[in-house]
């Protein structure tokens, strides 16, 4: 066969298989990782500035230096420096080791005329040949033909996951990072993970649970695991980032059994805030239930217990919660108890038990609460007046004041102005009469202001106050104002229910100020509260636009008149029927709807169509017109042959190519809301 034929009808492969982008195509979230887990290990190391310059160009010379140091031999070097293997390599050049070993174990060779190009740029063809070759994989496991079979290689043993890069582009440090970082994870060619032979001895499935403990022993500033049914406290000879806590993967030990590195797995875990919780199962704040057997193991507090023993105890923690591949519950971890942790609540002190001298439990806007033992301020204070209190992060009152003495604002969520139901930021659960009850219907499922009007009465009120500042959600400020660790942020379209994001769930690296409707603010200065106006699109309801009509009065020529109404059906049924003044197709999109019926607004989605099942990236990211797209938690899957809701998993097993719908634009704040099968 022709050899430039062939080479012609390879390199069509790849650039259908390897979509062109620009550097900017890695997702932050890959790259944080592998910089988490390379800089640990001491394969890569930030400027004097701290940043690591993600965009910056890499030249051959410095990742024959990553090279080096990914495979552990970084302690060899010294011994090729101070020579000349290359005219242009000076024995003193500080590449001069790095390249010389690089080219003695044949992974990156001159460029055949005594040269090597060191201040060149480095390519994803002479990159990937590199991670090949420290695989151990040769010409005749790969082929005859540079580059488009080693190309094909890297992409069929999984170098190139997460990258985005065409054949022949020059990388820049962030996409070099995410290839060592994938090469670390990847068998050899013996079937060995490759990032093992940075380890003397390692700990397999281990999960870190603290960065920073206190070992059994009394030993400070130590990492703590749990594999294999045991806590295990580990003393580090290197720093982990706290951004791996709570994941599972290989725990990598030097000659003294100290960490030196952690390489996670993908095993799926889920971090989830605690609203219900019984014997047999736990139900979060978006009203997701997960079953937990009663065996199964709990580490709260530091130590290992199982759910029969202490379920009650979770109420008021965050749990995160590990799967097996079958998808059971196999493990919850319990972060310390600190879900209350500060917050202050403003009303009528309606009750004490057993008395006022000494309170065990007090009652304040419809909610007893327990008292700390080492409660402040309390006992000065009479049943009947109004007071602010203080809790700890298990929700006791753990401090007091009269009111006169200390003001706060009330914020939460009219969940019901007829039976006075409200629900506090923090998740408290507050019950009083609204004495301006018909205001309040206009607010249901708001953000409001309640405001204390008496023994178990308050009325409510809108938010309302921004800084008149933009959110840089890149460095968490709002203008000059720090965000709070423990930021709450909520997105709303019009008037129609707030919904509860996270700060990570808006795409954008800024927020106009004329978007943010209301900013709270703790005793620290820093921003703890957030309503957003339909930011993330996160507040419509996707799924498929349903259209009728209604009518009223005689038609026989008197009163008679007929509207338009509009729907949204998905997965979980079918929504009211609402009065629309413009003319929607049966298609796919996303509806907002008020609690008194209204439309507060219909989004529109984009569809792509034939999206082939290999542009998706498990169920988080599909590759759409060349950008990777994160797929929404609550994404709708539809199977338009026989008209029913799937999942995701079975809709790929069900057709080799996909419609996709998403709001927002490209390389922007995109996110698949809807994905179709059939017809």
């Amino acid at each position: 066969m022709n050899r430039k034929w062939l080479s012609l009808v390879l390199t069509a492969a790849l650039t259908l298989s390897l979509t062109v982008l620009p550097a900017a195509a890695v997702t932050n979230g890959d790259v944080d990782e592998a910089v988490s887990v390379l800089s640990g290990l001491d394969i890569i190391s930030g400027y004097s500035d701290g940043l690591y310059h993600l965009e910056d160009g890499l030249t051959r010379a410095q990742f024959c230096k990553l090279a080096i140091l990914a495979e552990g031999h970084g302690d060899q070097a010294a011994g090729s420096a101070y020579r000349s293997v290359f005219s242009d390599v000076a024995g003193s050049n500080w590449a001069a080791s790095y390249v010389n070993l690089a080219n003695e174990e044949g992974l990156m060779t001159g460029r055949g005329d005594g040269t090597f190009g060191p201040d060149e740029a480095v390519t994803l063809d002479q990159a990937v040949t590199v991670c090949l070759r420290l695989l151990g994989f040769t010409d005749g496991d790969i082929g005859p033909f540079w580059p488009e079979d080693y190309l094909v290689k890297a992409e069929k043993v999984g170098l190139l996951e997460g990258l985005t890069v065409q054949a022949g582009q020059e990388l820049n440090r962030g996409q070099a990072f995410l290839l060592l970082y994938n090469l670390l994870q990847l068998p050899d060619a013996q079937g060995k993970t490759f990032g093992l032979r940075l380890g003397s001895s390692w700990v397999e499935d281990a999960i870190l649970l603290d960065n920073d403990a206190e070992a059994a022993d009394g030993t400070l500033h130590t990492l703590q695991t749990y594999a294999n049914g045991t806590l295990t406290w580990y003393e580090k000879s290197a720093e982990i980032d706290d951004a791996l806590v709570h994941r599972r993967g290989i725990l990598l030990l030097d000659k003294m059994g100290k960490v030196k590195g952690f390489l996670p797995d993908d095993n799926v875990h889920k971090t989830i805030t605690v609203k219900e919780v019984t014997a047999s199962a736990v139900t979060d704040t978006a009203g997701n239930s997960y079953t937990i057997s009663a065996a199964t193991p709990v580490i709260l507090d530091g130590e290992k217990t199982t759910y029969s023993a202490l379920w009650y105890d979770l109420e008021d923690r965050d749990l995160t919660l590990y799967y097996a591949e079958s998808g059971g519950i196999t493990l919850v971890i319990a972060a310390d108890a600190q879900r209350y942790g500060g917050t202050l609540l403003m009303g009528y002190y309606e009750n004490a038990s057993p008395n006022a001298d000494d309170p065990s439990s007090i009652t304040l806007l419809g909610h007893t609460f327990s008292v700390a033992e080492d409660v402040s301020g309390l006992s000065g204070l009479s049943v009947g007046e109004k007071i602010t209190i203080s809790l700890n992060g298990v929700g006791e009152v753990s401090r007091a004041w009269s009111a006169d003495e200390k003001k706060t604002t009330v914020e939460a969520v009219l969940d019901s102005a007829d039976r006075g139901t409200l629900t506090h930021v923090s998740g408290l659960s507050i019950a009083v009469e609204i004495s301006n009850s018909s205001r309040a219907e206009e607010l249901e499922g708001s953000l409001v202001k309640v405001n204390p009007s008496g023994m178990g009465k308050a009325s409510v009120s809108a938010l309302a106050g921004g800084t008149g500042h933009k959110l840089d959600v890149k460095n968490r400020t709002l203008g000059s104002l720090p965000l709070a660790d423990t930021i709450k942020v909520y997105d709303q379209v019009g008037s129609a229910p707030v919904v509860e994001i996270k700060l990570e769930d808006i795409l954008t690296d800024t927020v106009a100020a004329d978007k943010i409707a209301y900013v709270g603010t703790d005793e620290n200065g820093q921003v703890d509260l957030l309503l957003l106006k339909n930011v993330t699109g996160d507040a419509y309801t996707y799924g498929i636009f349903r259209t009728s009509t209604a009518s009223s009065g005689q038609k026989g020529g008197e009163d008679y008149s007929e509207w338009r109404t509009l729907a949204i059906e998905s997965s979980a049924g079918t929504s009211p029927y609402c009065a629309s003044v413009q003319t929607v197709r049966e298609t796919f999109g996303g509806l907002a709807i008020t609690a008194g019926g209204k439309i507060a607004g219909v989004e529109t989605l984009t569809k792509v169509d034939n999206v082939s099942r290999s542009a998706f990236d498990g169920k988080d990211f599909v590759v759409l017109e060349g950008v990777r797209v994160p797929i929404s938690d609550s994404v709708q899957v539809y199977n338009d042959d026989n008209d029913t809701w799937i999942d995701l998993a079975v809709a790929k097993g069900y057709s080799d190519t996909l419609t996709v719908y998403y709001s927002g634009v490209l390389g922007g704040d995109a996110k698949v809301r809807v994905i179709a099968v059939g017809k």
